[in-house]
């Protein structure tokens, strides 16, 4: 019976996504052509921007609608309180396939603290970063096999750091302004920040002086 309900959920949800984007292109092409008879000689400006705002509106609702349906589709994160070397091994073992990449991790050496988080909602996390940093330097060095070294420390007293990478190149321009919107750094590093959230960790983008990056997961130390 459980396994029934998720698997309704699961299509229920892939239903309103596809709803959703289909919805969203009927007041996009509406605001579209209204931009486009702004430009004309004969246009009534104030008339046609009042058009606009009520497309916009129609787009924030779709959106607000969709998101309020999305949310009661979720499921409760299983945080557990784990070894970091345990979730670590998880890491190295688990992501590898998960990012659809050539990928190999660096385990780093032992280190004895636990923390509370998802354990397989981060081991996603980090196979789609892996997929991220694979991807990109495939396209700038043309390799086909990247390996991916995993750092663990201890900024401060309320917080472990899970680094996932070296200190690299910085990607473009928007990679570095907007590095988890679909826009800057793609979707998987978007997808990659929402479901950190969801495991209970924060997933930031670190640049050095020197312009490089990499990135780190903010974990919670077990009561």
């Amino acid at each position: 019976m459980k396994d029934d309900d998720l698997y309704a959920r699961y299509h229920k949800l892939a239903a309103l996504i596809s709803v959703l984007l289909h919805d969203l292109r009927n007041p996009l092409h509406s605001a579209t052509l209204l931009v486009e008879a702004m430009g004309t000689r004969t246009a009534d400006v104030d008339a046609l921007r009042g058009k606009l705002r009520g497309q916009v509106g129609k787009l924030d609702g779709l959106i607000g609608e969709a998101s309020d349906a999305i949310k009661e589709l979720g499921l409760e994160a299983r945080i557990e309180n784990i070894a970091v070397d345990d979730l670590v091994r998880s890491v190295a073992a688990s992501a590898p396939a998960l990012s659809g990449a050539n990928v190999a991790f660096v385990v780093p050496a032992s280190m004895d603290v636990r923390v509370a988080v998802d354990p397989t909602l981060l081991i996603r996390v980090v196979a789609e970063i892996a997929a991220t940093i694979f991807d990109r330097r495939a396209k700038r060095e043309g390799t086909d096999h990247a390996s991916i070294p995993l750092l663990v420390d201890r900024p401060d007293a309320s917080n472990v750091r899970l680094l996932v990478g070296d200190w690299g190149l910085a990607p473009d321009d928007s990679a570095v302004k907007a590095p988890f919107a679909i826009t800057g750094g793609g979707i998987r590093l978007a997808l990659a920040r929402v479901l950190s959230q969801v495991a209970g960790a924060t997933l930031r983008f670190e640049q050095s002086p020197e312009g490089k990056i990499r990135y780190a997961l903010y974990l919670r130390p077990a009561d």
